[in-house]
C-alpha cells in the first residue's frame, strides 16, 4: 500500500475581458438559468458571498438556437441577450430579497453558460451551479456544464445539489477528502470555510491494498495494523499546519481502509459540505475529472466542493 504524495447593470459588455481583472473586490459568481435548481445554487451563493464579505455576480448565459440553413441575425443575438438579462435580473432580486444590502451585479450574456462561467471563474473567489439532486446529474453527459465546470474551473467549485429526502439538519460537517501529501489545497478550503461557517472539519485519508488479481492474498496479522497506523499518521501530519493556521476550527482526522468514493458518499449524508481536490486529466476526449470526484458528484447528499490542486 502507498500513500501518495447596486442596481442592476444589464448594459455590461458580453466580453470576458469587460469583466474587471484580479485587483477587483472579492466576488462570488453563481450559474443561473431559471430553474429550481439554480435558483437554489444561487441562493447558497448569497449565503457564501455575504459571509466573505464578497460581491455576487448572477451570471447568465444564452445561445440562439443552431440552424442548419438559416444564418444567425442579429435579431436572434438580441433576444438571446435580453433573455438571459431577464433572467439575470429576476435572480439577483431574488438574492438581495434574500441578504439585504448584499452587492448583486446581474449580467446576461450570449455565450453558453460553461464557457462564461469557466471565463467567470478565473477571478472568482468561488464559483457556484446547481444540479437537479435525486439520482445524481441528468444523464451525467460529457459536455454538460456540470461536468464542463468540473474539469476547467479555474478556482473553486461549489455543486449545490437538490433538496435529497433525509438531508441533514443544522450545520453538520465539512468533509474533506486528502489523497496525497502534495494536494492539501482542499484542507485549507475546508477550514477557511468552517471558520465561516463555524462547522467542525473531518479530514479523510482513505486508501486500499493494490489489487492483485487472481491471488488471494494472505497478509499476517500485523500487518494491517501497520498499514492503519502509517495512514493515520500521514493524515494527522498533513493537516497540523493548518490546525495552526485555524485554531478556533476543531479538525478532526480519520483514515479509512477502503473504496474512497462509497465512504465519501456515505459521510455526506450527515455532511454540510463535502470538499474534493481534482487533479483534471487530459484523456482522447479533452480534460475530465477522475472516477473519485465523478461519483462523488453523481451521489453525494449535500453540496461538493471542487478544489483545483494542478
Amino acid at each position: 500500500m502507498t500513500h501518495p504524495q447596486q442596481g442592476p447593470r444589464l448594459d455590461r459588455e458580453d466580453s470576458p475581458e469587460a469583466r474587471p481583472g484580479p485587483g477587483r473586490p472579492p466576488r462570488v459568481v453563481v450559474g443561473v438559468d431559471g430553474s429550481p435548481h439554480s435558483l437554489r445554487a444561487l441562493d447558497r451563493a448569497a449565503d457564501e458571498a455575504a459571509r466573505r464579505n464578497a460581491a455576487l455576480e448572477v451570471l447568465c448565459g444564452a445561445t440562439t438556437p443552431r440552424r442548419s440553413v438559416v444564418p444567425e441575425t442579429d435579431t436572434d443575438r438580441e433576444r438571446a441577450r435580453q433573455a438571459a438579462r431577464e433572467v439575470a435580473a429576476g435572480a439577483a432580486e431574488r438574492a438581495r430579497d434574500r441578504v439585504p444590502g448584499l452587492e448583486v451585479d446581474p449580467c446576461g450574456v450570449t455565450e453558453a453558460p460553461a464557457d462564461a462561467l469557466v471565463k467567470a471563474s478565473r477571478d472568482a473567489e468561488l464559483t457556484v451551479i446547481g444540479t437537479r439532486g435525486h439520482g445524481g446529474f441528468r444523464g451525467l453527459l460529457l459536455g454538460s456544464v456540470s461536468l464542463r465546470l468540473a474539469a476547467h474551473a479555474a478556482g473553486p467549485l461549489m455543486v449545490v445539489r437538490g433538496v435529497e429526502p433525509g438531508a441533514v439538519q443544522g450545520p453538520g460537517e465539512t468533509v474533506v477528502g486528502l489523497k496525497w501529501a502534495g494536494a492539501t489545497e482542499p484542507v485549507a478550503f475546508g477550514c477557511a470555510q468552517a471558520e465561516l461557517d463555524g462547522s467542525p472539519v473531518r479530514v479523510v485519508h482513505a486508501w486500499s491494498y493494490p489489487a492483485m488479481p487472481s491471488l488471494s492474498l494472505k497478509l499476517p496479522p500485523k500487518e494491517p495494523s501497520e498499514e492503519t497506523q502509517r495512514a493515520a499518521e500521514f493524515v494527522r501530519e498533513a493537516v497540523e499546519p493548518f490546525r495552526r493556521r485555524h485554531p478556533a476550527v476543531r479538525v478532526t482526522t480519520e483514515q479509512h481502509q477502503g473504496a474512497t468514493a462509497e465512504y465519501l458518499i456515505e459521510l455526506s449524508a450527515q455532511a454540510r459540505l463535502v470538499v474534493l481536490g481534482v487533479r483534471r486529466e487530459q484523456r482522447r476526449l479533452g480534460l475530465q475529472v477522475g472516477p473519485v470526484v465523478h461519483s462523488v458528484l453523481q451521489h453525494a447528499r449535500c453540496p461538493v466542493v471542487l478544489v483545483p490542486t494542478d
